[in-house]
């Protein structure tokens, strides 16, 4: 008898022993697995490198039955060449703008280099206002809805028609062709990588 009350002490005297080494046991090995799963983002996004996605689609715009000349250089996008392998932060303005802009004096060939890129993105970095409830949009021939939130895909080819009376059938036939997608990105001398 006595050597189970002795038994019992010593049980007792260590289930708190027990309860603590339990709760130190599962602190660790949550501090591990954060661990791990932080050390694993840094590797996955800050030492893997990724291919960068870069595509091109074309569109013109037809205000008033006349074509709109994004040509100019304020509709250009102008972005300072980075040293090979340098890191460079980029800031929200940076990622907007990465999203979809043109350059080297190509009007109609959109540069893409975010996957959720939207057309109206490309009006937004335009800096181009446009009251999309006043337009009609063609992608690669086909009526759209909601033309601002359609991604931009590439090859894609968009007509915009901003007002009414539009001949559309005209301004159709002239789309941006896949052939000439591919002459401007081939021509594009921003940094020598678009």
């Amino acid at each position: 008898m006595e050597k189970e009350e002795k038994l019992e002490e010593k049980t007792e005297e260590t289930k708190p022993k027990n309860q603590k080494s339990h709760k130190l046991f599962y602190l660790v090995v949550l501090i591990f697995l954060l661990s791990l799963s932080w050390f694993s983002w840094v590797v996955w996004y800050k030492v893997i490198p990724h291919e960068k996605t870069h595509y091109h689609a074309g569109f013109i715009v037809v205000k008033d039955n006349q074509t709109v000349d994004f040509s100019k250089p304020e509709f250009m996008s102008f972005s300072p060449c980075v040293v090979a392998g340098a890191k460079e932060e980029e800031t929200q303005e940076q990622l907007q703008i990465e999203k979809a802009h043109l350059h080297d004096g190509a009007g109609d060939v959109v540069h893409v280099e975010e996957d959720d890129a939207k057309w109206g993105d490309l009006f937004t970095n335009l800096n181009y206002q446009i009251n999309y409830s006043e337009t009609t949009a063609y992608i690669n021939g086909k009526k759209v809805t909601d033309f601002k939130e359609q991604p931009i895909k590439h090859y894609q080819s968009a007509v915009v028609f901003i007002g009414a009376g539009q001949d559309n059938q005209k301004f159709l036939k002239q789309a941006v062709t896949k052939k000439h997608i591919d002459e401007a990105a081939a021509n594009s001398k921003d940094c020598g990588s678009h």
